[in-house]
């Protein structure tokens, strides 16, 4: 589809910055439209790729899941925590090119994630494997979004 998704918000940004920026002798307000075509820039490129990074990282969490609900061992504790990680995995998948869907399953599997994580202790884990299983994900998650954030906003102010 013409123009597609990323050329409208380019097109956008850019005008702000020809047209709109110019005209503003306000400094607040002209730091308020920086921010918001940083914004714009950010959403360009986030738009092609957003559906491709939820499909990986729900699959990844989904298998981190699997794996944590695994080695949980047979406390009420980890009993409760085994049932809540079976429900977000017995979820329907979403259609794999719906990214509101897939944002949805992928904040629910978020959620338990973060359960998870602040447990302090789950008996049947002594040395800490799931802990650490989950937070090799997560370092898996921070790099497979990071060529959304950076250098978007991470270069010189303009």
């Amino acid at each position: 589809m013409r123009p597609s998704a990323r050329e409208l918000i380019e097109g956008v940004a850019a005008a702000l910055e020809r047209d709109v920026a110019p005209q503003l002798s306000d400094r607040w307000a002209a730091s308020a439209l920086r921010s918001a075509v940083q914004l714009l820039n950010h959403l360009a490129v986030r738009v092609e790729v957003e559906a491709r990074v939820l499909l990986e990282d729900n699959d990844d969490a989904r298998r981190v899941l699997e794996s944590v609900c695994a080695r949980l061992g047979s406390s009420p504790a980890d009993a409760a925590l085994r049932a809540m990680i079976e429900t977000a995995l017995g979820a329907p998948e979403p259609p794999r090119h719906d990214a509101v869907l897939l944002d949805e399953a992928n904040e629910a599997l978020q959620r338990v994630i973060e359960h998870v994580l602040r447990r302090r202790t789950l008996a049947e884990d002594p040395q800490g494997m799931i802990h650490m299983d989950l937070r090799a994900y997560l370092r898996r998650r921070l790099e497979r979004e990071r060529p959304l954030y950076f250098p978007a906003f991470t270069g010189a102010p303009f």
